[in-house]
């Protein structure tokens, strides 16, 4: 035996060695992977349990909300059912709504109405007549228009501060209460310091008002509910007071900003203030609409959130053992090695069998794959492989989720569910190639049940429909640009103009159309032949597109017509402005066919809404204003060729 051994020393390494440092290797690698996949798996155990009391958190503020407008349209059911509300009613409604127990944070529920400046003595005098011979409506001064707060429940120290108050005079709180009014539903104010406040614990507030309207008025154009308008119902908020409340025995920190800005003027509140923030926690945004009002929240996860890495690091310790004894398998298994080998012989027929379904397969022009009953794959067909850019081998042990654009988990809840239940399917789906792009299929998927029902896998065959989807994204394009320059065509841009208008109408700004007109751009295409007027056309767009924001839409209308819409501007100075700049980019000369040529441009504009509301008016208005400039420039031109010598 010696004798034996000592002649085949490299027989012997090869038979035990290599197996050894092959699973050292490979135990490394898979060790390395799986210490990955646990990090992986910590961080993402950190994030869902955060995104969760998070969602929770955004939840619970929605809900109270939810709970206060029904207060405040319990309150105006109040007025609808009775033809006047007394003091004494109203004090007893709101009793009878037990706020601090069953409402935490809200400060009080009131009404406001509004008072004319010519009643206004009258008014001071009737509610000094009920019993409180120092009411008068505050802040003093001379005003067009007043309002008054005459009810206001609990009626304790700190918001009979708030008696007599005129809300109206106060910018924040008139736009919330304009805005509740034309519209006839709930409106949030963005932040204020109430009237309620002292020196002490001052907190930033908010205010939900609700309009209330004359019983059985019609209420369908704002004309009607403006003859119909009674006053508000209204409830104020303490920021803090109602998120202690709301907020319970919640961990993460949360930071709550009116709007979208992010700075000290905005914030409503903080639940950890002064607090420095880790660069190892996370942290999460969220935006909030509430009746017609944006909050951003930002939350950042609790310290204590990182307290688990001692489990992590025991697992890591686990995947170490194991790998240390795979290494002890793999060389105790090398002898079965000649077992394996006598094996393959007696399956060479099945693996011939194998060979020609796989020929079959492999050889389709459609992509083929097998999941098992977890949906993960288990083969793959080259032809998918080359549709997706996967190398060979790649997508076997992953789920088939990996291919779909986001992860999906009620998605593929539902597909595994319909897999169950001996369902097949086709339909459109995309699949993220290896490169990140998106391939379009037709998948047609079909569940293998066993003997008992039991799902064990499914087949799915993959149709590319890339190009014919190409096709219809080409052809969408060309319906809604200009084949020349690439811009928008009149028709896109009239759709974009009506979306803008709505937005616009909804935020109270302004917008600008702008119609232009090249001059002598005819002259120039007949001299020089239309290739040239195509270049000059193109080199026109360039330009006029430089001297626009990122937010600016600027179409052809055809011929040597252009139309700019420009968002948020704020005056005619300002479409004035951009439209100098664009005359300025025009003026310089174009380098066509070898030879400097000079046009200019003749611009009209309107302005929404002082020049019109819908676009047919806008349009009129700018093309109007577009053939005046047009005329003028033509008076200043002729008016030298007048006067100059020889030509009188």
């Amino acid at each position: 035996m010696k004798k034996f051994i000592g002649a085949d020393p490299q027989g012997l390494l090869r038979a035990i060695l290599f197996p050894a440092v092959a699973s050292v290797v490979l135990s490394i690698a898979v060790g390395w992977l799986a210490i990955q996949r646990i990090d992986e798996a910590y961080l993402a155990g950190r994030e869902n349990a955060f995104n969760l009391e998070t969602s929770e958190i955004a939840l619970k503020i929605e809900e109270r909300f939810k709970a206060y407008r029904q207060v405040l349209r319990g309150a105006r059911a109040l007025f609808a059912a009775s033809r006047e509300v007394t003091r004494a009613e109203w004090k007893e409604y709101v009793s009878g709504l037990r706020l601090q127990a069953d409402f935490g944070g809200i400060q009080g529920v009131g009404f406001a109405v509004p008072v004319p400046a010519a009643q206004l003595a009258s008014h001071e005098q009737r509610i000094r007549a009920e019993g409180f011979p120092d009411y008068r409506v505050s802040p003093p001064g001379k005003r067009d228009f007043y309002t008054a707060i005459v009810y206001l429940e609990p009626f304790d120290w700190r918001n009979q501060r708030a008696f007599g108050y005129d809300m109206y005079s106060e910018p924040v709180r008139r736009e919330a209460m304009e805005r509740a009014r034309a519209l006839g539903v709930p409106a949030l104010s963005g932040r204020v310091r109430l009237v309620q406040e002292t020196s002490s614990d001052v907190q930033a507030g908010v205010l939900l008002y609700l309009p209330v309207f004359q019983r059985g008025a019609p209420l369908e154009t704002p004309a009607q509910r403006d003859q119909a308008f009674m006053g508000w119902v209204y409830a104020p908020f303490r920021l803090g007071d109602l998120m202690l409340g709301t907020l319970g025995d919640a961990a993460s920190r949360i930071r709550i900003y009116d709007g979208h800005r992010e700075d000290p003027a905005t914030l409503l509140f903080d639940s950890a203030p002064g607090q420095a923030r880790r660069a190892d926690l996370l942290t999460r945004r969220s935006v909030l609409e509430l009746d017609n009002q944006t909050w951003t929240l930002i939350f950042d996860e609790p310290p204590e959130a990182t307290h688990n890495r001692r489990s992590a690091a025991f697992e890591k310790g686990a995947v170490v053992l194991i790998g240390a004894l795979f290494v002890l398998l793999a060389v105790s298994f090398t002898a079965a090695r000649h077992r394996a080998v006598a094996l393959d012989r007696t399956s060479a027929s099945l693996r011939a069998s194998e060979a020609r379904y796989s020929s079959l397969v492999n050889l389709s022009h459609d992509g083929i794959a097998a999941l098992d009953r977890e949906l993960r794959f288990t083969f793959v067909n080259p032809r998918l492989d080359a549709l997706l850019g996967y190398p060979p081998g790649y997508l076997v042990g992953r789920p088939v989720d990996c291919l779909w654009p986001e992860p999906d988990a009620p998605r593929l809840m539902a597909l595994a569910t319909r897999l169950r239940q001996g369902a097949a399917a086709t339909y459109e789906q995309e699949l993220r190639r290896a490169d990140g792009g998106l391939l379009t299929a037709i998948v047609t998927d079909a569940p293998h049940l066993d003997g008992a029902g039991e799902l064990q896998g499914a087949i799915l065959t993959i149709t590319d429909i890339s190009a014919r989807k190409a096709s219809e994204q080409r052809i969408h394009y060309l319906a809604t640009h200009d084949t020349l320059t690439g811009l928008a065509n009149r028709a896109q841009f009239l759709d974009q103009m009506n979306t803008s208008l709505l937005l616009a109408m909804r935020k109270r700004t302004q917008l600008a159309l702008l119609f232009l007109d090249l001059d002598r751009f005819k002259e120039v295409n007949d001299t020089l032949g239309h290739a040239a007027g195509d270049a000059l056309l193109i080199e026109a767009a360039r330009r006029m597109q430089l001297a626009l924001r990122a937010s600016d839409l600027l179409a052809r209308q055809g011929g040597d017509e252009f139309m700019i819409l420009l968002h948020d501007i704020h005056g005619t100075d300002e479409a004035a402005a951009v439209a100098a700049k664009i005359r300025q980019a025009i003026d310089r000369p174009f380098l066509l066919e070898g030879t400097e040529q000079h046009i200019s441009v003749s611009i009209g504009i309107a302005l929404f809404p002082d020049d019109g509301s819908d676009t047919d008016t806008l349009t009129r208005h700018a093309d109007a204003a577009m053939y005046r400039t047009k005329a003028a420039r033509r008076r200043e031109s002729a008016l030298p060729a007048r006067t100059a010598p020889g030509n009188e």
